[in-house]
């Protein structure tokens, strides 16, 4: 998996080769965020989830089979909605990763890479709020199961997405906090086994999916 898993999420490791990312956020992603307008469609996009009740995770950080099967299957419908458009952002970023493999990435390349990843990810916006809809699945209980999914699987995502992003874009807040991300991260350290045994038989679909998760979808 560690292989699909570097190809698929270079549009974010790009911001992490400079210098990790809270250094990233603060040096290319803050700036950006005052000037990319489509960040707002983005958090718009959000309002059109049927669900926006607030989700409380249970203290266990258990996930039931049912949320697995309803995640599992929004999955299948953002891949196959997004299968031409992933092909061709794959491609690039194989391109782009081959050439960066012995230099660091120029200032250019880090910003085209973040501008082409929120492009790709506002195009993808609608599909992912379609496929939350389809399962009943609220942003906030979505967000919870895909954590606990990858960290069932040995991945660890990070603390912050576009969607995350967008919402303090949109509000005007350019000094995001982000210890309320990473304390998120630190509650979810400890797996279940439940969630282990839960997502195991679908551990080589993740290979396809994690993309998604890295971009927030």
């Amino acid at each position: 998996m560690g292989k699909k898993i570097a190809l698929g999420c270079l549009g974010i490791g790009l911001l992490v080769l400079v210098g990790g990312g809270y250094f990233a956020y603060t040096s290319f992603v803050k700036p950006l965020m005052s000037s990319v307008t489509v960040l707002e469609d983005i958090d718009q996009a959000n309002t059109q989830i049927e669900d926006q009740s607030t989700y409380s995770p249970p203290e266990s950080g258990e996930i039931t089979e049912n949320q697995v099967e309803r995640f599992v299957e929004a999955q299948k419908e953002i891949r196959q909605g997004l299968e031409s458009r992933l092909g061709e952002f794959q491609q690039k970023y194989e391109e782009l990763s081959a050439e960066l493999e012995n230099r660091q990435p120029t200032l250019n390349e880090i910003t085209g890479a973040w501008s082409d990843m929120i492009q790709m990810y506002a195009d993808a916006k609608q599909i992912q709020v379609d496929a939350l809809n389809s399962h009943d699945f609220s942003l906030q209980e979505y967000r919870f199961v895909q954590q606990s999914f990858y960290q069932a699987l040995g991945v660890e995502l990070f603390s912050y997405n576009i969607d995350q992003i967008a919402a303090s874009a949109n509000e005007g807040n350019f000094n995001m906090d982000m210890s309320q991300y990473e304390n998120m991260q630190e509650q979810m350290n400890q797996v279940p086994e439940q969630n282990r045994e839960l997502v195991s038989p679908y551990a080589e679909d993740a290979e396809n999916w994690i993309t998604f998760a890295w971009w927030g979808l």
